[in-house]
This record gives C-alpha cells, sequence and structure tokens, in this order.
C-alpha cells in the first residue's frame, strides 16, 4: 500500500513540465515545503558541502539526508560535483534565488539565512 505522502513527495520532486512560471514556482515550493530540504538549501546557498559535512551540521541520519538530496536533485534545486574522492553539492541559482526572495519576505533579509535558521538542527 502506498502512502499519500510517497505520492506527493514524487510528484513534487518531478522538474516542472510547464513553461507556466507559476507552475515552475509552485513546484519549487512544493519541494521545499519538508523543512529538512529547506534547511539543506540554506546551509548551501553559498558554499559546497559534502553529504557528509551536511548530515553533521543538520544532525540527520546519511540515508536521510541522500533521499532528501536526491529529490531536490531532481527538482533541479541542488547541483552536485566531484572533486577528487568527493561529492559536493550546492544550491543551483533558481533555488537560492526562491530561498533568497523567500528571507527577503519572511525575515526582511536578501543577505543570507539569519544565524538562528542555519544553526537549527532538525528536531
Amino acid at each position: 500500500m502506498t502512502r499519500a505522502w510517497g505520492r506527493h513527495d514524487r510528484a513534487a520532486s518531478r522538474p516542472p513540465q510547464s513553461d507556466d512560471p507559476i507552475e515552475a514556482i509552485t513546484a519549487i515550493l512544493q519541494v521545499l515545503a519538508r523543512p529538512l530540504r529547506l534547511r539543506i538549501v540554506l546551509d548551501i546557498l553559498d558554499r559546497d558541502a559534502t553529504a557528509a559535512e551536511l548530515a553533521d551540521r543538520l544532525d540527520v541520519a546519511y540515508a536521510t539526508l541522500a533521499q532528501h538530496l536526491r529529490h531536490l536533485r531532481v527538482a533541479g534545486l541542488v547541483h552536485r560535483h566531484r572533486a577528487g574522492n568527493h561529492v559536493y553539492y550546492t544550491a543551483t541559482p533558481p533555488a537560492a534565488a526562491v530561498v533568497r526572495v523567500i528571507l527577503a519576505e519572511v525575515l526582511g533579509t536578501a543577505d543570507g539565512p539569519a544565524p538562528v535558521i542555519r544553526a537549527q538542527p532538525r528536531q
């Protein structure tokens, strides 16, 4: 039996299929609606990080983080690149733009996440 959130997650993680900007923004917001995914993007807005670094900083299991990174990658919000033996993740320009607009509107700052947001691990 498939759980409702599972079907929702798979649909939200697909790249937008329409040229309609509202649908594209909605797809991005659906993926970022999970608190851990938003925390991941906030953490890698201005710096690259490996999955192990992210798991440590966000205090989550590596397997859990890997699942969320996959959703973010499929949606085009996170890019990964290899440097030597390490795979680094960084926020794509569309993800960074959406998050910066949200921060500017909600927190009144476009400089990036407030330290309180960046420092909070998943509860």
